[in-house]
C-alpha cells in the first residue's frame, strides 16, 4: 500500500542489531522513501550495537567521551533528528513510526501526536504488569522514573515518531560514555540522577525476551490506534538507497559535525542557601546561553512528593534563558502542583536557577574539536 493512501495498515520492519551508522542511514532512507510515496506507513523495531548518539545540532566532543568510546569499541553517530545525546546498550529497544501527516487517528498538532503515541507505549507496558504513564512533554515513566523517551522529525507530508525504551540499562556505562557536569561533582548528585530513570529489568527483576517487549509495543499501538500491523521487509529501492547513503553516515564530517553546523554548550553549577536547605542546580545551556538544554536540581532539602523536583526539571527543559520566562514557569509550576518543601519556596528556586544562568553567561563555551583531537571540558 503506497504512503499516499494514508491507510491504517502498517508494514513492520524488525531490524537485527546494526551499527549506529546503518540505523541512522535507514532513518533517512525510510522517511525519504515515505515522503515520495514509495513505501507504506511503517513501524520499525531497532536494536544497536553499543553506541552513543548525538542530536542533529549537537557538538559531539561536548556530548560524548570520544576517547573512551574509541578505546572500548563503542560506535558514535549523529541522528537526523534533534534532541539530546543518548547511550544505547545492546539490549535497549527502539521503535519508530513512519506515517503520513494526514493518517487517520493521528493528531496533526505535534503535542497531541506525542501524547497519543506515548500513551500507546505506556498502554503496551501496562500489558507487562508495569505502572507506566505518559509524562509531558515526551517521556514515559513508571512511578516518576523515566523508562522511555521519544522524538521525531518530518519531511514533506511524512513524519517519523521515535521511541527509545530502556530494557537493561547500564547507567554507570552511560555516565562513562556521555559527558555530564555530574562527572565533576558528588556521588550524591550521581545517585540523584540514578533515581530519575529505570528499566524493564529493574522493574521486573529479569530481562524480558525481545519478542515479549515487541508484542507489548504492538498491543499498545493496536489498542490505542486500532491499526493493523503486518510483517514486511525493506524494498529493493530502500536497500539501494541504504547502500548509497551509508558512506555519508560513516564519515567523520557527519559524526563530528562541521564548523558552523553544530552548537557549542556551556556547563555550570550554582548553589543557593534557602531557609529549608541548600539548592544545587547543575545546568547545560546552548551556545550563547540562550536555551536551557537540561538541568538537575538536588540539595539537602525535603520535597513531598519526591518526584516534584523531576517534574520541575522537565518544566524548565528547553526554556529560553530569560529571567522573566524562568520565573514565570517556576511560579506557575508551584501554583499548579501540590508540593510541600519545608523552608523552600518558588522564589528560592528562581534565585538558584537564575544564579546558574548568570554563571553560564559568564563562561566561554568550549569550541568544537576536529576529529583527531580530544576536547577536555564537556557535558551533556
Amino acid at each position: 500500500m503506497p504512503a499516499a493512501d494514508n491507510g491504517t495498515t502498517f508494514r513492520v520492519l524488525d531490524s537485527a542489531p546494526r551499527t549506529a551508522a546503518e540505523h541512522m542511514a535507514l532513518d533517512k532512507v525510510i522517511i525519504e522513501a515515505h515522503s515520495r510515496g514509495l513505501i507504506p506507513n511503517t513501524l520499525r523495531f531497532l536494536q544497536f550495537k553499543p553506541c552513543a548518539l548525538v542530536g542533529l545540532h549537537q557538538n559531539t566532543f561536548l556530548e560524548v567521551n570520544v576517547p573512551y568510546c574509541r578505546e572500548n569499541g563503542i560506535d558514535i553517530n549523529r541522528r537526523i533528528t534533534g534532541g539530546g545525546s543518548l547511550y544505547w546498550g545492546r539490549l535497549e529497544l527502539g521503535w519508530e513510526l513512519y506515517a503520513g501527516k494526514n493518517t487517520p487517528g493521528i493528531p496533526r498538532q505535534v503535542e497531541g501526536m506525542y501524547r497519543l503515541l506515548c500513551e500507546a507505549m505506556a498502554a503496551g507496558l501496562r500489558t507487562m504488569g508495569l505502572e507506566a504513564a505518559y509524562r509531558p512533554v515526551n517521556d514515559i515513566e513508571i512511578r516518576g522514573r523515566k523508562i522511555a523517551g521519544t522524538g521525531g522529525t518530518e519531511l514533506a507530508g511524512s513524519f517519523v515518531f521515535q521511541c527509545s525504551l530502556l530494557v537493561d540499562f547500564d547507567i554507570d556505562e552511560m555516565l562513562r560514555v556521555l559527558r555530564f557536569p555530574l562527572e565533576k561533582l558528588s556521588d550524591k548528585a550521581v545517585t540523584s540522577m540514578r533515581e530519575r530513570v529505570t528499566s524493564l529489568t529493574g522493574q521486573l527483576g529479569y530481562v524480558p525476551p525481545d519478542t515479549v517487549i515487541k508484542q507489548a509495543v504492538l498491543t499498545g499501538l493496536r489498542q490505542t490506534l486500532a491499526y493493523e500491523f503486518v510483517p514486511g521487509k525493506l524494498t529493493a529501492r530502500e536497500t539501494a538507497l541504504l547502500a548509497a547513503y551509508l558512506p555519508q553516515f560513516e564519515s567523520p564530517e557527519w559524526i563530528y559535525g562541521q564548523a558552523g553546523a553544530v552548537l557549542n554548550t556551556v556547563d555550570c553549577t550554582a548553589s543557593y542557601k534557602a531557609p529549608g536547605g541548600l539548592i544545587r542546580v547543575q545546568m547545560r545551556l546552548d551556545e550563547g546561553a540562550r536555551v536551557i538544554k537540561y538541568l538537575f536540581i538536588s540539595g539537602d532539602f525535603f520535597a513531598y512528593p519526591a518526584r516534584v523536583i523531576n517534574d520541575l526539571e522537565t518544566a524548565l527543559k528547553n526554556t529560553p534563558a530569560d529571567s522573566r520566562r524562568i520565573a514565570g514557569i517556576i511560579r506557575e509550576f508551584f501554583r499548579s502542583h501540590q508540593a510541600e518543601i519545608p523552608g523552600v519556596g518558588p522564589e528560592h528556586f528562581i534565585e538558584a536557577v537564575l544564579l546558574a544562568v548568570e554563571q553560564a553567561k559568564a563562561t566561554q563555551p568550549v569550541q568544537q574539536s576536529p576529529p583527531g583531537e580530544v576536547c577536555c571540558e564537556a557535558g551533556r
